[in-house]
């Protein structure tokens, strides 16, 4: 059998690797347009902030070690299109700019998403950039040491854009976060949560513009010198846009079948509607467990998961089927930590969901313990069938790791009248014989006497 592989980042090359675990007999051949494979992306900010220290440690494969388990590696080729009644795929070499034909068995399509580009004017100034791959990050980086640079405007509010204010703010960057939502990161928190960082920005002397929308870039001699919203003009040295991103799927147009966003319908066992032509990661979508229907869910942590199906059930047969995604996620930013998974109150309401929802706060450990921080849980479930849909932690202290448990409760379906019930285990060192996670559901109950 002859695998195909389009694109090497977080899916493919989870997915050439498993391919050839499993079955070192199949032929696997993975192209990119990149010269990199397997770049950390979240780890861009980790870098810009000093965190991370050597690059290289954001790789966690290179074409060489792929090579050497027997993939057929070939960067810096770009996927031109694909013919599904013929079986091949036309791949043109970027350095030669020779095009030829490639046949397949089965096709893996890992082509992830590109930033979305809206047509502002002054979007292609000089010092307006986007943040994706590892050579936008060694631009960022350079800017970020860059002691002539001190004014920087980040415009989208997602988890790259705060990231990036984060790091930026440690550098000494005086820094303006600019997004046409009211809040950050609204996809993922609720305004409970969201509020904490905002204020701990503030405090750090991040100016929000939030609310706003950004209508144009000014500059002088094709260099960037203003961001100008709908509400003010804003100096800046420095742009990074990041407002949101596009599945990279135009060649497949016709060929199978795309959602309304472009990305790639897929079964539970990550097949498109031709049964030989499979898309995993960013530009395919997943079934979400929380709300019971096909969406993309654009996590590192989904494409690799995605990457594992798609191989398995090629060299066997379909036989592994996805249990659902639940979108977990989370982040650090200014001393805060927070994640989630499913939906977040916000959403459900803005989906007519028919839901209920419960925000509660204690220390993390007892209050005897010589330390001990406040944490907060929202918890979001649906009214009739009782099944937890949403959870989002938020601490201090780190406290990340229960939503492990919750993602799986939402797998597993587990109602908010179960929770209680959980066995979770006490030491004073960690929790509360009553932790903030048991005490929600006890809340729900009625049972409240726990809680000082």
């Amino acid at each position: 059998m002859k695998v195909i592989v389009l694109g090497t980042n977080h899916a493919g090359t989870t997915a050439v690797r498993t391919l050839k675990r499993l079955n070192p007999e199949i032929e696997v051949t993975t192209y990119d347009r990149n010269d990199v494979i397997s770049f950390l992306g979240c780890g861009i900010a980790l870098w810009v902030k000093g965190e991370v220290k050597d690059p290289n440690g954001l790789f966690y494969a290179t074409p060489e070690i792929l090579e050497s388990e027997g993939i057929n590696v070939k960067m810096k080729h770009e996927w031109v299109s694909i013919d599904a009644d013929k079986k091949t795929v036309l791949i043109k070499n970027l350095e030669t700019g020779e095009t030829f034909e490639d046949n397949y068995d089965k096709v893996i399509v890992a082509t992830g998403t590109w930033p979305l580009l809206p047509p502002i004017p002054g979007l292609d100034l000089k010092g307006v950039q986007i943040c994706k791959n590892y050579d936008h990050a060694k631009k960022i980086q350079q800017a970020n040491l860059d002691d002539s640079i001190k004014k920087v405007t980040v415009v989208g509010a997602g988890y790259i854009g705060v990231e990036l204010v984060d790091a930026f703010v440690a550098h000494g960057k005086e820094v303006t976060l600019v997004d046409f939502a009211d809040r950050i990161m609204p996809v993922y928190y609720d305004a409970e949560f969201t509020k904490h960082v905002e204020d701990r920005m503030e405090k750090a002397g991040v100016k929000l513009a939030l609310g706003q929308g950004v209508k144009e870039f000014k500059g002088v001699d094709g260099k960037v010198t203003h961001v100008v919203t709908d509400k003010e003009e804003i100096a800046t040295d420095y742009v990074i846009f990041s407002v949101g991103v596009v599945a990279q799927t135009k060649q497949l147009e016709g060929v199978v079948d795309l959602n309304d966003r472009k990305a790639i319908l897929t079964n539970e066992y990550c097949q498109s509607s031709n049964p030989d032509i499979y898309a995993i990661g960013d530009c395919s979508t997943v079934f979400n467990k929380a709300l019971n229907m096909e969406m993309p869910i654009q996590l590192a942590t989904t494409a690799v998961r995605t990457g594992i199906l798609a191989a398995a059930n090629i060299v066997n047969g379909n036989k592994l089927a996805s249990p659902g995604f639940t979108g977990a996620n989370g982040i650090e930013v200014f001393g805060f930590k927070m994640a989630s998974a499913g939906v977040s109150e916000t959403s459900a309401k803005k989906m007519g969901l028919d839901y209920e929802a419960i925000l509660l706060s204690d220390s993390d450990r007892p209050e005897f313990m010589s330390t001990y921080k406040e944490a907060w849980i929202k918890l979001v479930w649906d009214k009739k069938t009782r099944k937890i849909i949403g959870a989002q932690v938020a601490s201090e202290n780190n406290h990340t790791e229960i939503m492990y448990m919750l993602s799986l409760g939402i797998q597993k379906e587990l109602t908010i009248d179960e929770l209680p019930l959980v066995d979770i285990f006490f030491l004073p060192h960690f929790n509360k014989p009553y932790n903030f996670v048991t005490l929600a559901g006890l809340e729900v109950l009625g049972l409240n006497y726990f809680k000082k």
